[in-house]
């Protein structure tokens, strides 16, 4: 399990590696660029996109694709959209009213529907997030109070769906259904509490076992289906952000790096921050689900909020 560098550049704040069978390429975002980045490990090549907007806070794919050419759901600042490489993106539903909040993190379930976050677009992280969901029609608030929304991933079966606000240093597991979009029997997974670490991104391997980034942790942690520690990867930086498999039989585990936050005196200790990294695992991955979009929408969709709300404490996670 040797860990490579795969870029040579560092980012600010690099996020959610994501695997494109039909591209065949890796892909990751830039947030605060904003942008995407590319990555064919079999030509090692690299494209990079800029996109319209000030932030990009989450990726997945969807079902429209021109031959090899992807088509992903991006997670921008007040909405959702549909975007391809190359082209304009297209709204698919707006959910935030204001520019106070952003969207960010962003999966998609077994069942083809999207889950995301929004949050602060400060840098004071006050909880005025939330945790929504969306099918294409309906637009479902189901947590608020949330600081800093990340760490969404679901089961390999679709029954169970993976979330955590970061600042609270929890990953919490909720049951879920496939045929309605409710959040069932909350129930801590992992307790970070008191660690250096606070969860950021994740992934689900195909045993069920959940690979989590340490947001100044300098880690990814593999963590049984009963949240017991099974492997830790260390890394050659503090803020790690994101895993995700791809490659040939899904195998590789690719890993995104934060340098923000990082002052000038520490830049010589942690050189490789901002890095995309790779590391050749003994297990492998999930295809990833698509969205299937019923067509663009181009009005709010209005939602139904849940009682559930999640108290959180201050941070300084990005």
């Amino acid at each position: 399990m040797a860990l490579e560098p795969i870029t040579l550049t560092s980012q600010r704040l690099a996020e959610r590696p994501l695997w494109c069978d039909r591209s065949r390429r890796l892909w990751w975002l830039d947030v605060q660029g904003p942008g995407i980045h590319s990555y064919d490990p079999a030509q090692e090549q690299f494209e990079s996109y800029r996109l319209e907007g000030k932030t990009v806070g989450g990726l997945a794919l969807s079902a429209g694709c021109d031959g090899t050419t992807p088509e992903f759901v991006l997670a921008q600042d007040d909405a959702l959209y549909l975007w391809q490489p190359g082209r304009p993106r297209r709204l698919l539903v707006r959910v935030l009213d204001d520019d106070a909040r952003r969207l960010n993190e962003l999966v998609c379930d077994r069942a083809g529907r999207l889950w995301f976050g929004s949050m602060s677009s400060g840098t004071a992280f006050t909880p005025v997030g939330a945790l929504h969901s969306f099918d294409g029609v309906s637009l479902v608030t189901h947590l608020e109070g949330i600081r800093v929304p990340n760490a969404l991933a679901s089961s390999p079966d679709g029954t169970r769906l993976y979330f955590a606000d970061t600042p609270e240093q929890i990953i919490w597991s909720f049951d879920l259904a496939r045929d309605r979009m409710t959040l069932d029997n909350r129930r801590i997974f992992v307790d970070l509490r008191g660690a250096p670490g606070r969860p950021d991104g994740c992934t689900v391997d195909w045993e069920g076992y959940v690979w989590s980034a340490e947001f100044n942790g300098a880690r990814i942690v593999r963590y049984s289906p009963e949240g017991q520690v099974d492997r830790i990867v260390a890394l050659p930086c503090p803020n790690v952000t994101c895993p995700g498999f791809g490659g040939e039989g899904l195998s590789d585990l690719y890993i995104t790096t934060a340098s923000i936050g990082i002052d000038e005196p520490l830049r010589a200790q942690w050189p490789l921050a901002g890095r995309l990294f790779r590391i050749d695992t003994a297990t492998r991955g999930l295809s990833e689900p698509r969205f299937m979009a019923p067509g663009a929408l181009t009005t709010s969709v209005a939602s139904t909020t849940s009682t559930a709300s999640i108290a959180s404490i201050a941070s300084e996670t990005p």
